[in-house]
């Protein structure tokens, strides 16, 4: 489409954000519609997620996956669209997919996945605009104009479909935000999830060389706890487990660690006391004589002479290590934003922003933030498909 084809146009809505929520809600209804991307590539987080694989949704995806400020506000939209719903259009389109544990479903190749959701727009009349830069919003006698790089584009409708600040080397910014404050919405503070956590200076240089060792962990954190894979990185912790738990973890709050999920380090220890020549020979075969070492230090050489106190203090290292993490991985290296616009401010069942008709929100934009393993992008195709659906009775 030229410059003069552009301004002599009126869609009937304009997406801001070709990222998953952004295709998925023009490829679900067929109107007239412009979506605007300011990469030269639609659906690029996509193409990266899930190691290239794309883990684009979870059997098992539920409201209680979700951290949001009003439990309810994910129902209508899970409902409306469930992961059955993705796959079969998947099945329809003659994509391959598999599932793997806990529910997870993944795509063979990710590009796969973008392919077929850009295909899917185009053909719900969709015009796609790339390496175009939104710049602003505005709205005036009903109508809305949106200032781009390429010229104004006006549309009797705009879907906010930005995402979150997570991976600003693909060019994640706070355009969306800044349109929601333009309209005068309320924000929930953002902050980077499903990242891993960082150790302070002296944890950092005890636990420095075991960069790169893995270990199955149970992670608790406030009301919430996790088991799975843990990471010990040059900075801190990563792995499922944490970045789990990192989506509830609020600054200033301590986190557990237990090094030996549902076994009593204290009974092993006791049990070994007189056979076993160190802590971590007492524990060979459940935690590597690298990671114990590193945990316990000059106490892992007293388990022969060991007192009650060198017992239980090991024992409590290893089942309930505490630390205060001194923060995490930033959005460089989150999966999500957690935070963004309050849904108090958008209809459930139409994600239309309430005081503002003709202005819509999905995705990762909003304050809804799902948990790892597929959750995340279910949430694009939910809400997207909400919103699609609402815009559609409108044509």
């Amino acid at each position: 489409m030229n410059y003069n084809e552009l301004k002599n146009t009126v869609f009937h809505t304009a997406i801001i954000g070709a990222g998953a929520g952004g295709l998925f809600c023009a490829g679900s209804f067929n109107s007239p519609k412009v979506l605007i991307e300011h990469n030269t590539h639609p659906g690029k987080k996509i193409s990266i997620s899930g190691g290239g694989k794309c883990n684009f949704s979870n059997r098992f995806a539920k409201s209680t996956d979700y951290d949001c400020a009003n439990k309810h506000f994910v129902k209508n939209a899970l409902a409306a669209f469930k992961p059955q719903d993705f796959v079969s259009l998947l099945d329809e389109a003659g994509l391959k997919w598999e599932e793997r544990q806990d529910g997870q479903l993944f795509a063979m190749d990710a590009r796969d996945i973008v392919r077929f959701l850009i295909r899917r727009a185009r053909e719900a009349n969709t015009q796609i605009l790339t390496d175009t830069q939104a710049l602003d919003v505005r709205q005036e006698n009903g109508l809305f104009t949106v200032n781009t790089s390429a010229g104004p584009v006006r549309a009797q409708r705009v879907v906010l479909a930005t995402g979150g600040l997570s991976f600003p080397a693909l060019g994640a910014s706070n355009f969306g935000i800044k349109i929601a404050r333009q309209f005068g919405l309320n924000i929930i503070p953002q902050r980077p999830a499903l990242v891993g956590l960082t150790f302070d200076k002296a944890l950092r240089e005890q636990f420095f060389k075991l960069a790169g060792n893995t270990l199955n962990a149970h992670i608790t954190c406030g009301k919430h706890d996790f088991e799975g894979s843990l990471l010990f990185t040059h900075e801190g912790i990563s792995g499922p487990a944490v970045l789990s738990a990192s989506l509830f973890w609020k600054e200033g709050e301590k986190v557990t660690v237990d090094f030996l999920p549902g076994e009593d380090a204290h009974a092993l220890f006791s049990a070994q006391k007189n056979s076993a020549h160190t802590f971590a020979a007492a524990l060979h075969g459940k935690i590597s004589t690298k990671i114990v070492k590193a945990l316990l230090g000059k106490l892992d050489d007293k388990l022969p002479n060991a007192s009650r106190a060198d017992i239980e203090k090991a024992a409590q290292t290893i089942n309930r290590f505490v630390f205060l993490p001194a923060g995490t991985g930033g959005f460089s290296k989150a999966e999500v934003t957690a935070g963004g616009i309050d849904v108090r401010e958008i209809n459930p069942s139409t994600f239309g922003v309430r005081r503002v008709p003709g202005l819509y929100a999905i995705g990762e934009l909003l304050d809804v933030t799902g948990r790892l393993g597929g959750f995340n992008l279910q949430w694009a195709w939910s809400s997207g498909f909400s919103a699609a659906k609402a815009l559609e009775k409108m044509f």
